[in-house]
């Protein structure tokens, strides 16, 4: 089943990391009533392998747009170290697809973050947290929304592409391209600190943009990362209820017709195919404070 794959000690440690992280993430969850999915590789290796898939690196899960959005009302103020949640409300450098759940006494990052973001945001090993938003039955409305998100997308990179380019950094020139676009945006608003480091207004009006209008829905999707990807999209009565799988000596809460769900997202599920996370870590130090390593390694910053 898992091609002979031999999980290393590190990754073990990295594992054990990751459920202290789950831990804490659900206790959150039961002490609000929130409802969490497993999610992507995590979903996968709970119904697969009754655990992580041998070469996967952390654990992902979905919520539900109201549930999501509670969570990153509360978690902040739930979280004293060694954890610490990253999201908008939070974190001025969180990204505006999915929220993280960190431990500041280790050290696990990727190396979009270690390029492009600031020396006080925490890079301790992180499980992430995406939004699922209600897509429109609507052709029509798909399409109103998937206009409005993407002009926001183009913004947000637009004005970390300014940030970037104030720093002397190098860019992504298509990122370079987005500025004028997030400029006009800012004229729109009136707002006038364009290169301020906090946007929580413009990833605010995203998340929004995201959810849509609430007008007929029969599916869910991650519109915040693949807007209207037909394998990220799924009917919401499959997520109406949830049923526990195990994951290594714990459970995790999953889609109640989960089964469907992987099929939609990945194909043949049951059969493993080889190969690394999506975001896999750029660096992992279990045992080091993620301060204290890029003291010691040097910083991009």
């Amino acid at each position: 089943m898992d091609l002979d794959y031999i999980v290393s000690e590190e990754t073990k440690k990295l594992w054990a990391v990751e459920l202290s992280l789950f831990e804490k993430f659900e206790e959150i969850c039961n002490k609000w009533n929130l409802t969490y999915y497993a999610a992507d590789g995590t979903l996968l290796g709970a119904a697969r392998h009754k655990g992580f898939i041998p070469w996967d690196d952390d654990m992902d899960f979905w919520m539900l747009w109201p549930d999501y959005k509670k969570l990153m009302e509360v978690a902040p103020q739930e979280c004293c170290s060694p954890f610490v949640f990253q999201g908008i409300y939070s974190d001025p450098y969180s990204m505006v697809v999915a929220s993280r759940l960190r431990r500041s006494d280790t050290t696990g990052f990727t190396k979009w973050e270690y390029e492009n973001i600031g020396p006080e945001h925490d890079l301790g090993v992180f499980i992430d947290i995406f939004p699922l938003f209600s897509v429109p039955d609507s052709e029509e409305e798909r399409a109103e929304q998937k206009e409005k998100v993407m002009h926001l997308w183009r913004c947000i990179h637009g004005h970390d592409a300014l940030i970037l380019q104030k720093k002397g950094k190098n860019i992504n020139e298509k990122y370079v391209s987005f500025i004028p676009e997030y400029l006009e945006l800012c004229r729109e608003r009136e707002i006038r600190t364009v290169a301020a480091l906090d946007i929580t207004w413009l990833k605010e009006e995203y998340l929004e943009a995201c959810a849509g209008k609430g007008t007929k829905a029969s599916a869910v999707g991650v519109t915040a990362t693949r807007c209207h990807d037909p394998h990220q999209m799924w009917d919401l009565e499959w997520f109406e209820h949830t049923v526990e799988l195990p994951f290594e000596n714990t459970t995790v809460n999953c889609p109640g017709e989960y089964e469907k769900v992987l099929e939609r997202e990945y194909g043949d599920w049951r059969t493993p195919v080889m190969g690394g996370s999506e975001h896999e870590m750029f660096a992992v130090d279990t045992e080091t404070p993620w301060v204290n390593y890029v003291k010691r390694n040097g910083s991009n910053h």
